[in-house]
């Protein structure tokens, strides 16, 4: 944690952590008769494509959101972030920078079915250097504000937890099924993606039309096949019901 006068930088281990604090906190918890709002910390010059939507309805569904992210421009991906919260919660890819900015003016405290979305920038990790990348996760801290290297989430000090490399691997599924692989309010693709520790991918814009639809798994290679093979596991049942 690092206090300056009037507001403060909190660094958490993950982004799960983070939206648990924002959606718990933010304009929900007074401190010294004052009501605090709690968003991510990103520099100006960091703002890019990526935003991300929070305290969608959990029985809002995909096509009804594709609609509305649309309005504002080329909607490049979704991304569904696995969370503890009753809520939904999305990272989008704009084509440009103008595209999302307009998204986040339009769409923060858009109502729908009495819930208010939350919006704002998050990282984009692709076009942010690597100094200013690091800088911006620890919400600015300089070397000499940071005192002793704490515990990192491997339990090294000050050293990133290192993990096999991520693979893609791009898949096709018969169009008829990918109902079936989202699932009721998206349970089912979460479920694959916890429990595979996978990035899963729909590309339901893409071959408008055609027979096939591609899915995109981003993992190690296990993550990769437990989640092919979980998916191929769904069009089984579904096909055979």
């Amino acid at each position: 944690v690092l206090l300056k006068p009037g507001y403060a930088f909190v660094d958490f281990p993950d982004q799960n952590s983070a939206i648990k604090a924002i959606e718990t906190l933010s304009g929900k918890v007074e401190l010294h008769g004052k009501v605090i709002e709690v968003d991510y910390s990103v520099p100006k010059k960091l703002r890019s494509r990526k935003i991300q939507i929070r305290n969608i309805p959990p029985h809002l569904q995909w096509e009804v959101l594709d609609s509305l992210l649309a309005q504002y421009g080329t909607v490049e991906n979704v991304e569904q972030v696995n969370t503890d919260t009753e809520t939904a919660v999305v990272n989008v890819t704009y084509a440009t920078k103008e595209e999302a900015k307009e998204a986040i003016e339009k769409l923060t405290g858009h109502q729908f079915d009495d819930y208010s979305f939350s919006v704002s920038y998050i990282m984009d990790m692709d076009a942010a250097p690597p100094i200013q990348a690091s800088r911006a996760r620890r919400g600015g801290r300089s070397s000499r504000d940071q005192g002793p290297p704490q515990p990192g989430p491997s339990g090294g000090f000050g050293s990133p937890r290192l993990r096999q490399p991520d693979f893609p691997l791009r898949m096709l599924v018969p169009t008829q099924f990918v109902g079936a692989i989202i699932g009721k309010e998206g349970l089912t693709i979460k479920n694959v993606t916890k429990q595979t520790q996978s990035k899963v991918d729909i590309h339901r814009k893409e071959n408008a039309g055609a027979a096939e639809k591609p899915i995109t798994i981003h993992s190690t290679p296990e993550g990769c096949s437990s989640a092919c093979h979980m998916i191929l596991d769904i069009m089984r049942k579904e096909a055979n019901e």
